[in-house]
């Protein structure tokens, strides 16, 4: 299980980069190249062989998928990964700023103001 806590993100990103405006249509084209080398019937490595028939679709779709995120333009892609978590915790701290607006903002203190001129030079009075 604990490839899919890496393998769900990752498609997740490459969806939202797929449906993202500002990603180029030229880029586009990879996932799709992507896509269709698995419905394709010609491959490098014919399927009908056990393991090693999937196994190069895994790898050349995988590194097609790579390729589409790293030639992506960088600040989408930071928008779209770090933007994505920075956007959620914003809208979840309004919304605790709705429920309780003044809650932990207030601070009561005392405050004495010292004079230095006095205590500089106590001989002289």
């Amino acid at each position: 299980m604990p490839i899919l806590y890496l393998v769900l993100p990752f498609l997740k990103l490459v969806w939202r980069l797929l449906r993202d405006r500002r990603v180029p249509a030229f880029t586009k084209i990879i996932p799709v190249m992507a896509f269709l080398y698995l419905v394709m019937p010609n491959d490098i490595i014919k399927d009908f062989i056990p393991i090693l028939g999937h196994l190069d679709d895994l790898i050349v779709v995988s590194l097609l998928l790579l390729l589409f995120v790293a030639a992506s333009p960088g600040r989408i892609v930071a928008d779209q990964t770090i933007g994505k978590k920075i956007r959620d915790l914003q809208r979840q701290y309004e919304q605790n700023e709705k429920k309780e607006p003044h809650q932990g903002k207030t601070v009561e203190a005392e405050i004495r103001y010292v004079d230095n001129e006095d205590d500089e030079n106590p001989k002289q009075k």
